[in-house]
């Protein structure tokens, strides 16, 4: 036997085999040997690359259903537009209110024609007439209470008065009506200021219109004087069939009057007439 040394490894050969059989036994450690290289040799198996995860997808989610904004939205869009139709019906009244002024004053200007040339027309027996009517409203100033405070103006239209003497003894029963008109003014101011007298300055409906002069007036039928001028405005207190009133202002169908006693209001037109 007889050792041989192969590679790393040490193998024991009989010695004096034969040749084809060292052969052989060569080539099979040679085989074996090489079959030991290569394996080394050889680079271990890489493990599969793994695939990246896939992506999120998406999923669109509905709004949810609100009932209650859709009430709402609903409940906006009717306000706005019944504000809308509020706006419109104050214009339209505003509009109907500047014609009514406008109105008034051409009718003011006109009675105050018709008033010069009834005057210019006037003849002894109607200049006599309104001269008695303005003196008795005259006297009946200067007793009420309070005609203290209006003096100045009583004053002014006693002189007024006086000042018609001359005209009247000449005919000229014309300048008789104007002086007297101009008197009667005087002593309508004066009894307006006698029912204001100590009273607070009363603030004024938004919209009305002054007159120019107080009108003598009073209620046909039992009435409901009301503190604004509408229907259902509360109630100042009930004026009773042919309660004399004042008149100072109007507003549509309305007119602001004051009582005898000093109260203040609003009646309707159609229950006033003339005094």
């Amino acid at each position: 036997m007889k050792d041989v040394r192969l590679g790393r490894g040490t193998y024991r050969l009989p010695i004096g085999s034969q040749r084809s059989t060292i052969a052989a036994a060569l080539w099979t450690l040679i085989g074996m040997s090489g079959c030991v290289l290569v394996g080394c040799a050889t680079p271990p198996p890489t493990a599969p690359a793994t695939p990246p995860p896939p992506a999120p997808i998406e999923v669109a989610v509905p709004a949810p259903v609100c009932p209650s904004c859709d009430e709402q939205t609903r409940e906006v869009a009717r306000l706005r537009q019944e504000l809308a139709n509020r706006d419109a019906e104050v214009r339209d009244l505003r509009a109907k209110e500047r014609e009514q002024v406008k109105v008034l004053q051409e009718t003011t200007r006109e009675a105050a024609r018709a008033k010069v040339k009834l005057r210019r027309l006037a003849t002894q027996v109607d200049a006599a007439s309104y001269l008695a009517e303005v003196e008795v409203a005259l006297q009946s100033q200067r007793t009420s209470p309070g005609a203290s405070t209006n003096a100045p103006l009583l004053a002014l239209a006693q002189g007024l008065l006086e000042a018609t003497a001359a005209p009247f003894a000449q005919g000229d029963y014309g300048s008789v009506m104007d002086r007297t008109a101009q008197a009667e003014q005087l002593v309508n101011v004066a009894a307006d200021n006698q029912v204001r007298s100590g009273s607070r300055p009363r603030p004024r409906a938004p919209g009305e219109v002054a007159f120019q002069v107080a009108i003598s007036l009073k209620v046909t039928i039992d009435s409901n004087l009301r503190r604004q001028p509408l229907p259902k405005s509360p109630i100042v207190s009930v004026l009773r069939k042919d309660s004399p009133l004042v008149a100072h202002a109007w507003k549509g169908n309305w007119m602001r009057v004051e009582t005898a006693d000093g109260r203040s209001g609003w009646v309707d037109q159609a229950q006033l007439g003339a005094q």
